[in-house]
């Protein structure tokens, strides 16, 4: 055959192949495999309501110890930072003035009873003689008057000697309750007097006080609440505080409420509420910032959720499961209080439903999935860190 014919049979030949190839279906793509999720069974778990206030801490007694008199300090009978009982002393005024003070007081005393006796002698003596005719009208109103005065002296006596005992009693200066001493602003030999300012401070660590505010409206549905409980003859809930401190630590003794502020604030729309605290081990000080978390009632059996598996669009919240063919469900739900890192379900769920809570990103309503059991909730792997 010539070039130019094995030319041309070449040419045909490629055209035929280039139209069979156009002409035929094409390949199809490979087949996706469903996503892989992580899932989790909706469970019921042991919870009671709780609410996070942040509190500062007082001391439940927290005084300025002061001076009564003037005098000079000879004594000081404790160490700064110390642990004082009630009625220790604490300071000792000199109190030789007013031992005098008092001991004069007790003279006038005396004085004042010595002419009672007088006084009343010669009383007696003017009516016997008054009947008689021996002493006129005059000399008996004088007699009587002169009575009467010696005793009014010997009341003022009597006050004046009480005043002088308790200013000698004054120069000692006593723990009025058990607490801690702070540090002494006087010396001995320091003069003082009752414009002179605190001497030292005293405050009570045991028990320790909270204070934080409470929403009024909260206040006043949980009042409510309690009222309806008690018309219909249920126990009122009781709410227990617990203490968190800065460290993030739970604070080892559960507290109780101690008393509620008899007003709102109007600037805040809130009422202050305080919390007591058993402090044996003096842990706590006036003065921190803490966390109360407070309790309501006991722990009921409740459905919970992760809080990654929760979404929100314009419907409200939702969560994907995974159904028993494995196909992806969305859910509405309602939601109630959170607990750590999960969501009570107040409704929209049922025990054993499986929430996806890895992967949500890759899913929508109506396709098949590869569900596997969670191995660990974000949440939980940040708190570990």
């Amino acid at each position: 055959m010539t070039p130019c014919i094995l030319l041309r049979s070449a040419l045909i030949a490629a055209a035929a192949s280039f139209l069979l190839t156009a002409c035929s279906d094409p390949a199809p793509p490979p087949t996706q495999p469903p996503p892989a999720v992580e899932v989790t069974a909706v469970a019921m778990e042991a919870i009671a309501s709780e609410f996070e206030f942040v509190a500062r801490t007082r001391a439940s007694e927290d005084t300025e110890i002061r001076a009564r008199i003037n005098g000079s300090i000879i004594e000081r009978n404790f160490a700064e930072g110390q642990v004082v009982q009630e009625g220790d002393l604490l300071y000792r005024i000199d109190p030789r003035p007013y031992q005098a003070a008092q001991n004069v007081a007790k003279a006038e005393l005396s004085q004042a009873r010595a002419a009672v006796e007088v006084a009343r002698r010669n009383l007696t003596r003017g009516e016997e003689l008054a009947p008689n005719g021996y002493i006129s009208d005059a000399e008996m109103d004088k007699l009587r008057g002169e009575s009467e005065g010696a005793l009014a002296k010997v009341e003022a006596a009597e006050a004046a000697l009480e005043q002088a005992t308790i200013n000698l009693d004054f120069t000692e200066i006593r723990a009025p309750f058990t607490g801690t001493a702070g540090r002494s602003q006087l010396s001995i030999g320091d003069l003082v007097n009752p414009s002179a300012g605190a001497l030292v401070t005293l405050v009570q660590l045991d028990p320790m006080l909270a204070d934080f505010d409470v929403n009024e409206q909260a206040l006043a549905e949980n009042m409510k609440a309690n009222q309806a409980r008690i018309t219909q003859g249920l126990e009122v809930l009781v709410y227990t505080p617990r203490l968190r401190l800065v460290t993030g630590d739970e604070y080892i003794h559960p507290g109780e409420i101690d008393y509620a502020s008899n007003r709102v604030n109007p600037s805040t729309g809130t009422v202050t509420v305080t919390a007591k605290f058993s402090n044996p081990e003096a842990m706590l000080f006036p003065g921190q910032f803490v966390r109360i978390i407070l309790q309501r009632g006991d722990a009921e059996m409740r459905l919970m959720i992760p809080q990654p598996s929760v979404l929100e669009d314009m419907q409200g919240r939702y969560v994907y499961i995974v159904d028993p063919a494995d196909t992806v469900v969305r859910k509405n739900v309602t939601l109630g209080s959170r607990q750590g890192i999960n969501w009570v379900v107040e409704s929209g769920l049922e025990e054993g439903d499986r929430v996806i809570v890895n992967g949500i990103q890759k899913v929508r309503p109506g396709i098949k999935v590869v569900p596997s059991a969670v191995a660990a909730v974000p949440h939980q792997e940040t708190a570990a860190q």
